[in-house]
């Protein structure tokens, strides 16, 4: 399944968390800790962008195929520090580990969600050496 079709499925299951006339940028799945990830236990979570908010969904799943049960966090864009650092993906509080295919998309939703369209925004340590 190709990458939009991934992230319109998402927008659908989580239309009724999202506001009216969001759709869901980039998202990113994981397990609620680390911990969880290394005996396979606990809850996931979805750090998703739309083009207002950042949020953070509770999920039974980690997978891609997963769908948010629950809002745990939600912020305007760029209200909020979200950095990845190591295998843990920061978003204001809250934190979700970040399976190593989904680092890509985590830097996504990092970069989305401090609103790089404003200069100096971007946190250091979420900017790629260049």
């Amino acid at each position: 399944m190709s990458e939009e079709r991934q992230l319109q499925k998402m927008t659908e299951s989580a239309s009724l968390f999202l506001e009216p006339g969001e759709t869901i940028r980039v998202a990113a799945w994981g397990p609620s800790s680390e911990f969880g990830y290394l005996l396979g236990v606990g809850s996931g979570r979805i750090a998703a962008v739309t083009g207002r908010h950042v949020y953070v969904f509770e999920s039974p799943l980690w997978g891609r195929m997963s769908r948010p049960t629950g809002v745990v966090a939600k912020h305007p864009i760029g209200s909020v520090r979200v950095r990845l650092r190591g295998w843990a993906l920061h978003v204001g509080d809250e934190r979700m580990a970040v399976h190593f295919h989904h680092r890509g998309r985590a830097r996504r939703v990092a970069a989305l969600a401090a609103d790089v369209s404003r200069p100096g925004a971007m946190p250091p340590e979420n900017q790629r050496a260049g």
